[in-house]
């Protein structure tokens, strides 16, 4: 009984002290903004309506030279979006993270819709410092999960420099779903697969109908592109 109590406390300390540094950002009224902070006006355009995640991390970072930096303290948020709007009220700085937005849905035994769109600031998708030369962000996409073939869009961008800049973001879709074969394939064959080894003897068919009923069964891609608008302050 020590033995658990003690690795409870011990757990207890670790998971306060590894989340500390976190802060949390808020979203806010756009007239509600303090001076000290700068907000970050997030606008969803022709949006289906589905489920919409938003998740943001970011770094602090100061900079010494051109390439030498030092990260600060680390800010987050991650929320469901009600509506086409909402606005993040962060510090004033320049920040290194990203900007995610995912849209899902689905309809048991039917049909399941997925999407997912990042903003990139300052780093690489591997979350690596990097420094982008070109005033515009890149825009490219490729497959999270490459054998099937699900679809992530990305957006690169330098550094979030709410100092010198006011910035307006834009995620949009085009209103088209894509069927995905090659995905909806894996998913047939894990539970196929599942359903013929000795634990489901009796019921080879559970995983396939759990595995049905949880994702869907034609599994479709939803395109998400963003826009970033900069305007100097």
């Amino acid at each position: 009984m020590k033995k658990i109590r003690f690795l409870l406390i011990i757990f207890t300390i670790f998971f306060a002290c590894s989340t500390a540094s976190e802060l949390k950002l808020e979203k806010v009224e756009l007239q509600k903004s303090s001076d000290e902070n700068k907000i970050i006006e997030i606008s969803l355009v022709n949006f289906p309506k589905m489920k919409t995640e938003i998740e943001i991390e970011l770094q602090s970072i100061e900079y010494f030279s051109e390439d030498s930096y030092r990260f600060g303290s680390k800010y987050s948020f991650s929320e469901e979006i009600i509506g086409d709007k909402i606005n993040i009220e962060i510090p004033n700085g320049k920040f290194v993270g990203s900007i995610q937005v995912k849209l899902s849905k689905t309809i048991p035994f039917y049909k399941n819709y997925y999407g997912i769109h990042t903003i990139y600031f300052g780093m690489n998708e591997k979350r690596i410092k990097e420094k982008f030369s070109n005033e515009k962000c890149s825009s490219e996409y490729s497959f999270s999960i490459k054998l099937a073939k699900s679809l992530k869009y990305h957006n690169f961008c330098d550094d979030l420099d709410v100092i010198n800049k006011k910035y307006k973001l834009k995620f949009l879709t085009n209103d088209r779903t894509e069927f995905n074969p090659t995905r909806t394939v894996a998913l047939t064959y894990a539970g196929v697969s599942i359903g013929l080894t000795k634990s489901f003897q009796h019921y080879p068919y559970a995983p396939f109908l759990l595995l049905a009923s949880y994702f869907g069964f034609f599994l479709n891609d939803v395109d998400i592109s963003s826009e970033i608008q900069q305007e100097s302050l």
